[in-house]
């Protein structure tokens, strides 16, 4: 597991970072209206959010220094792309953080950079939707990864709205949607191994018998009925709410992805 815990906060750390600059760019350009400085302060941030997942992802690899070899197998590998697509994205990143200054510019930029975003988290899905490890190789895999995207990415941008700009953006009815969702794909990967191969129904067995995956049913159930509360209340909460749902959703999905890992069984 010690192996794997750079893949782990690499895939999670890409993924929350490209759900962020998608929620902050739809808010920037289509919702509501907020400062160039917490627009620019937000985008630094999941900058530097993305170069830390890319330091990590680096130094995962036997020989560092040698990784731009890997960029020749562009047209078979999906590991070549997810190296090549995920710089692209924060590429797009900064190009928006400095250049998109009216709504054409934004939307230019912005969409394409969500592409990028998107198709770096399915060539990551697809590295390991393969058949020696039945557990991953289902749509769960691609559906967990997006999810890590939706859910703690936008909480991350509502606290930094919230810090910013000294106001909460209401995201309640989204929160408790996605929350919800990502509840709901947890009994469904579990149904799915369960009715796999002898290896998929061994996995099913040690992500259920892991105190680790009860902790993230726990959080997330936690996340999506605090969200549910303040969507009843019809509130926005408050910092510290805000804080505490991203507390919450943090420890839901990085469990979930040390749990992918430490239990898919090969064949």
């Amino acid at each position: 597991m010690e192996h794997a815990m750079t893949l782990v906060i690499f895939t999670f750390l890409s993924q929350m970072a490209i759900g962020a600059f998608a929620c902050l760019f739809f808010i920037d350009t289509y919702k509501e209206k907020i400062s160039e400085r917490s627009t620019v302060i937000s985008l630094i941030t999941i900058l530097a959010i993305s170069a830390v997942a890319v330091v990590v992802s680096v130094f995962h690899l036997g020989h560092p220094f040698a990784a731009y070899r890997a960029l020749l197998n562009f047209g078979a590998s999906w590991l070549t792309r997810e190296i090549v697509f995920f710089p692209l994205f924060m590429f797009f990143v900064l190009l928006y953080t400095f250049f998109a200054k009216t709504k054409a510019q934004k939307q230019i930029l912005g969409w394409t950079t969500v592409v990028f975003g998107a198709v770096t988290i399915f060539s990551t899905a697809m590295i390991y939707t393969i058949p020696s490890v039945p557990a991953w190789n289902n749509g769960t895999t691609l559906a967990a990864f997006f999810l890590t995207a939706l859910l703690p990415g936008p909480i991350l941008v509502q606290l930094l709205l919230a810090l910013l700009e000294k106001r909460t953006v209401n995201f309640n009815l989204y929160t408790t949607v996605v929350a919800f969702l990502a509840l709901l794909l947890n009994g469904v990967t579990v149904s799915v191994l369960k009715s796999g191969l002898p290896a998929a129904v061994e996995s099913a067995g040690l992500l259920t018998a892991s105190p680790l995956f009860w902790i993230k049913i726990a959080t997330l159930a936690a996340a999506f009925a605090l969200a549910g509360y303040f969507l009843l209340k019809k509130k926005a909460g408050t910092v510290s709410t805000v804080t505490t749902l991203f507390a919450l959703v943090i420890v839901a999905e990085f469990l979930g992805r040390i749990l992918f890992y430490s239990s898919g069984v090969h064949l």
